[in-house]
């Protein structure tokens, strides 16, 4: 960014170092960047978070962390009014659009969001009608809400409406490129990784522990998203223990003392740390990931700490292995990237992992207008991070989001936009029941 101007009260003007064609995607994602008026900034200083000032369609009525957050209609919210335009054979939509169409947003008055962490009650609250939503069904609770995929009967019955889509994210684990035992660009180490993603049984972790709730990854690239391919195949998606011995073998990582576990080619115990949450969910990726482990003869300890202490960790580079999702900000794939962009490393790359000529590509990818030659250093890129495999990905997640009958145009939004402002609430469907 090379300079930022407001011109007037109503507009600001942005002048950049070198073209970026796809910089509109960022003014656009108001739920990352926003202009804020100098003085809230200058008042609230390093708390300007918790004192939100701006002019979206809600302002901050109350927030009590952990438990409330609740949202209140602007009085002096600009007239905006709802409009669409869905595609022809998109019937929900047209629909919506026909229905709501000139009417002043928001639609709403007040937007109360309570903060459930555990499963169940967030699950029972919902079934007894104290939420008017809840996105996305909890995993546990999957098979009782859409079993085979489809809406319950027992749900549908009651009027509750569905929306379900595959998530643009990705979840992978990465490998600290830094750490002695997992890090490292030679073949030896390459071979480590490359056999630690061949051993991860990902069909198993689907239908498994998130209930058919996603489809395999095969690269960093969100579905939807300039660039993704949903044709494109790595090797280093398969799951094959045999293989996977077979590389470790060939590349001296073998059991020497006899203990029933694999050393290092130097002779030193070969142990893989994986960094993990103390909850219920993440015990069953973990136990998981350990049987994927143990059938290979690789031995793995767990470091477990709170998420947040698990990213501060990560970022001072300090864990060897840690798996977790990336949801994509907007349509395109330049952020996929960032996650292995060498400058980037402690903060967005938290494999530190770092190739000059991945920096390059990703650097032009910044600047060229989406087309076939932006295409064409896309799958080089892909190609470099499957040689060398500084991250094993898991999938794409899919989402489920179920809806009381009197919530009217809910519809989930992609890369996190807000939505709150598009429903509304029938107050004749909530007294039928």
């Amino acid at each position: 960014m090379k300079r930022v101007r407001a011109l007037d009260r109503y507009t600001l003007q942005f002048r950049l170092e070198k073209p970026r064609p796809r910089f509109i995607y960022t003014i656009a994602d108001n739920s990352l960047y926003g202009a804020v008026a100098r003085e809230v900034i200058e008042h609230y200083a390093d708390r300007t978070q918790e004192h939100p000032v701006g002019t979206g369609a809600f302002k901050l009525g109350a927030w009590r962390r952990s438990s409330l957050v609740t949202l209140d209609r602007n009085p002096d919210f600009r007239e905006e009014l709802y409009d669409a335009q869905p595609n022809a054979d998109d019937a929900a939509g047209q629909a919506l659009l026909q229905r709501f169409k000139g009417r002043r947003l928001p639609m709403v008055d007040r937007v109360e969001v309570s903060i459930i962490e555990e499963t169940q009650p967030r699950w029972l609250s919902f079934l007894n009608r104290e939420f008017d939503l809840i996105f996305p069904v909890p995993l546990d609770f999957v098979n009782f809400a859409v079993p085979g995929n489809k809406l319950a009967p027992n749900l549908a019955k009651k009027g509750i409406g569905m929306d379900r889509m595959v998530n643009p994210d990705v979840t992978l684990f990465y490998f600290n490129m830094d750490d002695p035992v997992v890090g490292g660009y030679t073949a030896d180490k390459v071979a480590l990784r490359r056999a630690i993603g061949l051993a991860t049984d990902v069909q198993r972790e689907i239908t498994q522990v998130r209930r058919s709730q996603a489809v395999p990854a095969q690269t960093t690239i969100s579905p939807g998203a300039f660039g993704f391919d949903p044709d494109y195949k790595t090797e280093n998606s398969d799951y094959s223990p045999a293989r996977a011995k077979a590389l470790l073998d060939l590349y001296g990582y073998v059991d020497r003392d006899g203990d029933g576990w694999r050393d290092r080619p130097d002779g030193r115990p070969l142990t893989i740390e994986y960094a993990t949450t103390p909850d219920a969910l993440s015990r069953q990726f973990d136990e998981l990931w350990k049987k994927n482990m143990d059938a290979v003869g690789v031995r793995v300890q767990f470091r477990t700490a709170k998420w947040p202490e698990q990213l501060k960790a990560a970022r001072a580079g300090q864990l060897m292995v840690w798996s977790l999702g990336y949801s994509a900000a907007s349509p395109d794939m330049q952020e996929s990237f960032q996650i292995l962009y060498g400058p980037a490393s402690g903060g967005q790359n938290l494999a530190r992992f770092k190739h000059e000529r991945f920096d390059e590509i990703y650097e032009k990818l910044q600047v060229l207008p989406d087309g076939p030659e932006r295409l064409a250093l896309i799958r080089e890129g892909l190609k470099i991070v499957a040689a060398y495999a500084p991250h094993h990905y898991n999938v794409h997640r899919i989402v489920t989001d179920l809806t009381q009958p009197w919530l009217v145009g809910y519809r989930r939004p992609p890369y996190g936009r807000q939505f709150w402002q598009y429903v509304d609430i029938d107050d004749s469907q909530r007294s039928k029941r």
